[in-house]
């Protein structure tokens, strides 16, 4: 049984290298988080393929070795027959059928739903994380949100695991060719209470920031997260917000501004 071990920035960027180098889907492999990294540590994925799959893999190679080779003989037999013909005749008609113009199926939301559904089951056994999935739709993208007992390690560190299916989930879809809207992956609406948090985090520091009249760093946050709290605290009198340090490691300063510097 094939396995191999792949250490990378994120999950996400781990499982899909994994993918690429054992030449298979998500729904052929056995995947392990063994490390979802942090702060000085990549993140470190083991993939295992599917014995089936592996065996598969194999008996296509050959197949597509032997009908190559059958492909050439015909192809020098053809080109060879054609020589002869083209001496006796002295016109050779060429006729030419048109093809039918296949026309594109149109996108629809409940195939979009079904597919990214049991895609992330799928994902969820090879985990073993037992959950259920439900979809909200708009006019622009479709959010499906996991719900379950034990489905806290879907999140990860700061959402660090959360954000690694979504965008695996939409590289998914996008390969399915569905390209019509945006997709988006929750878990029992973490991203609506870890908005609400970061607003209620933001009222805290800017009042902390005009008390001590000193600027304070936050945590490191995604880009996502930093503009939660630049939006929060746009309007808010006497405070101005901005980023430092470099990705995955950047975070924000909410900074007292006095009257007479404004």
């Amino acid at each position: 049984m094939k396995k191999i071990q792949i250490t990378a920035k994120n999950v996400q960027k781990a499982i899909e290298q994994g993918l690429k180098e054992l030449n298979a889907t998500q729904d052929e492999v056995d995947i392990k988080i063994l490390d979802e990294g942090g702060f000085f540590k990549k993140a470190k994925v083991e993939l295992i393929l599917d014995k089936e799959v592996e065996e598969k893999q194999a008996k296509e190679e050959k197949a597509k070795a032997e009908k190559e080779q059958k492909e050439t003989e015909v192809k020098t037999k053809e080109t060879k027959d054609k020589k002869e013909k083209a001496k006796k005749e002295e016109k050779i008609e060429e006729k030419t059928e048109e093809k039918p113009v296949k026309t594109k199926k149109e996108e629809q939301p409940e195939d979009m739903i079904a597919y990214g559904t049991k895609f992330l089951l799928g994902l969820f056994e090879k985990m073993n994380v037992e959950a259920e999935v439900s979809a909200f739709e708009t006019s622009e993208s479709i959010t499906f949100n996991a719900s379950g007992e034990k489905v806290s390690s879907l999140i990860g560190k700061r959402g660090e695991t959360l954000n690694a299916i979504q965008d695996v989930l939409a590289n998914v879809m996008k390969n399915a060719n569905f390209r019509s809207k945006k997709f988006y992956f929750d878990v029992e609406n973490y991203k609506n209470r870890r908005e609400m948090s970061l607003i209620n985090l933001a009222d805290r520091m800017a009042k902390k920031a005009l008390k001590i009249e000193k600027p304070i760093k936050l945590e490191r946050m995604n880009a996502y997260e930093r503009k939660i709290i630049h939006t929060a605290l746009q309007s808010c009198e006497g405070i101005t917000t901005h980023s430092e340090g470099e990705e995955p490691n950047r975070y924000l300063v909410i900074v007292p501004v006095k009257k007479e510097d404004k």
